[in-house]
């Protein structure tokens, strides 16, 4: 690689970190100067020059849009929130074309929303958000490209061999069952049940480390103000 190119490209990376510094010091400095008065909507992350608001933090959890992938962990939940939000933008610009949300499917999972929200809380939460419903999709629509991607990319197809079965089996299903008080059923009588269990698994863990690996890729910057 020729010194000039590599300049240029030292260049490049070191102009992309300024911006995107400059976005965030603007941001505080705003929440600075109005502090007196009401908050204000500010950056909390930036990931490949796509930003994370406060107010993206508050919706999802508002409307529990993380609620699945979360609700295990422990910590500060805005933060959980922010890893999942981070990770969304990691993946869909991996969508294709072949990759999309219709209209039908959006509008199942808005039901699902305002079901388990409840149908006026929902409004209201909507008015003190400044949203109407179309904005409220934009979250939902983001979230299930996301879960598409994820998909597409890790299916459950693989086999799994009687040995994986049998340890999974003796190692941690026996010992579970027994630690709650109860009989282990026979492993024959649960095998499909184990075998998922297995893929579940195996899928969660090349799922952690391909986004542990976009997460080396990228550029991905977090105001310190707490969120």
């Amino acid at each position: 690689m020729s010194s000039r190119l590599l300049f240029g490209l030292y260049a490049l990376a070191f102009s992309r970190r300024i911006a995107v510094g400059f976005l965030l010091c603007v941001f505080c400095l705003t929440i600075n100067l109005f502090g007196s008065q009401e908050k204000i909507d500010y950056i909390v992350a930036v990931v490949n020059d796509k930003v994370i608001t406060l107010t993206d933090l508050k919706v999802s959890e508002a409307f529990g849009l993380f609620e699945e992938e979360i609700k295990e962990k422990r910590g500060n939940l805005r933060l959980l929130i922010l890893e999942n939000l981070i990770d969304q933008e990691l993946v869909i610009p991996f969508a294709s074309e072949r990759i999309s949300v219709h209209e039908e499917e959006l509008d199942s999972f808005f039901k699902e929303v305002e079901e388990k929200t409840g149908s006026v809380k929902l409004q209201n939460m909507l008015v003190e958000f400044g949203m109407n419903q179309d904005d409220l999709k934009e979250y939902l629509r983001k979230k299930m490209l996301y879960q598409k991607v994820i998909s597409q990319k890790f299916s459950q197809s693989e086999t799994v061999s009687l040995k994986e079965i049998e340890t999974y089996y003796s190692q941690i299903y026996v010992p579970s069952q027994k630690e709650k008080g109860e009989q282990p059923e026979p492993m024959m009588d649960i095998l499909s049940e184990i075998e998922l269990s297995i893929k579940k698994e195996r899928i969660r863990k090349q799922i952690e480390d391909w986004l542990e690996n976009l997460r080396k890729q990228a550029e991905i910057q977090i105001n310190p103000i707490r969120i």
